[in-house]
């Protein structure tokens, strides 16, 4: 069963805004999960499908796959206005799902992304958990609130992040939403969380990870936690996207065609 490629226009009232998502569909029979996965910074919505062979990767899953626009949204409520966190929540998924027809249950969605998109989906995890049933990163941006790249004048990243020690940056430090969402829902109703980071990644990037994997322990919240071989580059993507939709596939209980 291979997929198909589209591209949705979303009408976000929430921006203000109509933006691109590619979507790629299985052929042979309908969905019975959407994931979505969220770009990184300095990309676009298609460019996942375009640097690695995802349809080659989905074959046989009854998955279907929405890779929504962001910018250098970081996907959350930013400080200018600009509320990408539940355009990601809500906007994109009534789009994606009443063009697919189908009406899911926490358990047949989720969501993952790359660097910027990582931070993204576990903030979208943590904000919304409820609404997922699987949680993914590769190689997240989760300091993105204090990093260099965060606060450096003329960032991209500054118009959502705002300015240091405003409330913008404290609601989205990855390490105070997960405090929130275990003191709401409690540890064991959080979705099923899965982290990876490059071995060769910049040490900023894996000081980032390894805080936030002590903190998933010290809280007691069940998560999957993996450094490998590579860099923050498409040849590391590439290389761990078939593991990040294995976990999706065993977390929402799907099962490929032989």
């Amino acid at each position: 069963m291979s997929h198909t490629v589209e591209t949705l226009a979303i009408a976000s009232p929430r921006l203000d805004a109509v933006l691109p998502c590619t979507l790629l569909l299985p052929n042979g029979r309908p969905p019975e999960a959407v994931l979505y996965l969220l770009h990184g910074g300095y990309s676009h919505h298609a460019e996942w499908a375009e640097r690695m062979d995802l349809q080659g990767m989905l074959s046989g899953w009854p998955l279907a796959v929405a890779l929504p626009e962001g910018g250098f949204s970081l996907w959350m409520a930013g400080s200018d206005g600009r509320d990408f966190e539940r355009y990601a929540a809500f906007d994109v998924p009534e789009a994606v799902e009443g063009r697919l027809g189908l009406h899911p249950s926490r358990g047949q969605r989720a969501v993952a992304g790359l660097s910027m998109g990582g931070f993204g989906a576990f903030h979208l995890g943590l904000a919304y958990p409820l609404r997922y049933g699987a949680v993914a990163s590769l190689s997240g941006a989760f300091g993105m609130t204090y990093w260099r790249l965060g606060r450096e004048e003329g960032s991209p990243f500054l118009p959502a992040l705002g300015p240091l020690g405003g409330p913008t940056r404290e609601a989205a430090s990855p390490l105070l939403a997960l405090g929130r969402a275990v003191a709401r829902v409690g540890a064991k109703a959080l979705p099923p969380l899965w982290l990876a980071t490059g071995t060769e990644d910049d040490p900023d990037v894996t000081e980032a990870h390894r805080a936030l994997h002590a903190a998933l322990l010290a809280a007691g919240v069940a998560h999957s936690y993996t450094e490998a071989p590579g860099g923050h580059d498409w040849a590391f993507w590439t290389q761990e996207t078939l593991a990040l939709l294995a976990f999706v596939a065993g977390a929402l209980g799907l099962h490929r065609d032989a």
